[in-house]
C-alpha cells in the first residue's frame, strides 16, 4: 500500500506527460507503422485522438487504439489509391501507336477510374471506415454508460450486396 502512494506523478503537468507513456513504446506504433512512415505523425495523431476521446480503462484504450490504427491504415490506403490513380492517369502507356494524345488521356482516365486495383482499394477503405465507426460508436456507448447516461443496445445491420444472393436464401 505504501508503494502505491509513493508511485506515479503528483502534479497535473506530470500526469499529462505520463498519460502517454504507454504510447511511446507500446504496441500501437509497432503494429501500425511501416518502415519509412512518419513516426512523429503517428505519435501526433495518437496524442490528438487520445486527448479528444479521453479513454478510461483498458476497454476504452483498446477501442481508441483500434480507431487510431484504422485511421492510420485509412491514410495509407488513400495514399495508395492516389498513387495508383496517378499511375493509371499519367504513366501507363499501353495503348497502340496511332492514338492521338487526347484519346490516350481519355483512355488513361477511364482506366484510372474503373479498374480492379482501384476497386479493391475502395473496398479496403470502406472496410476500414466501418471498423473506425464501429469502434467509435462502441466507445461512445461505453463512455455514456460510465457517465450514467442511458445507453441503448447497439443496433447493427449487416448489408450484403453480394451478387450471389438468391431469393431462396431468405
Amino acid at each position: 500500500m505504501q508503494n502505491k502512494q509513493k508511485s506515479g506523478p503528483k502534479t497535473d503537468e506530470g500526469k499529462d506527460v505520463s498519460r502517454y507513456n504507454a504510447l511511446k513504446h507500446g504496441l500501437l506504433t509497432k503494429e501500425v507503422l511501416l518502415e519509412g512512415e512518419d513516426t512523429q505523425a503517428l505519435q501526433k495523431l495518437t496524442q490528438s485522438v487520445y486527448e479528444q476521446l479521453n479513454p478510461i480503462g483498458q476497454i476504452e484504450v483498446l477501442l481508441t487504439d483500434r480507431i487510431i490504427s484504422n485511421f492510420w491504415r485509412l491514410r495509407r490506403a488513400i495514399f495508395v489509391e492516389t498513387a495508383t490513380m496517378k499511375w493509371y492517369q499519367e504513366d501507363l502507356n499501353m495503348f497502340p501507336i496511332g492514338q492521338d494524345e487526347d484519346q490516350q488521356t481519355r483512355q488513361n482516365i477511364k482506366n484510372m477510374l474503373s479498374n480492379e486495383s482501384i476497386e479493391n482499394i475502395l473496398r479496403y477503405e470502406t472496410t476500414i471506415e466501418r471498423s473506425i465507426f464501429r469502434a467509435l460508436h462502441e466507445l461512445e456507448r461505453i463512455q455514456a454508460k460510465r457517465n450514467g447516461k442511458d445507453t441503448p443496445i447497439p443496433a447493427v445491420v449487416d448489408v450484403n450486396l453480394d451478387s450471389s444472393f438468391r431469393k431462396n436464401d431468405l
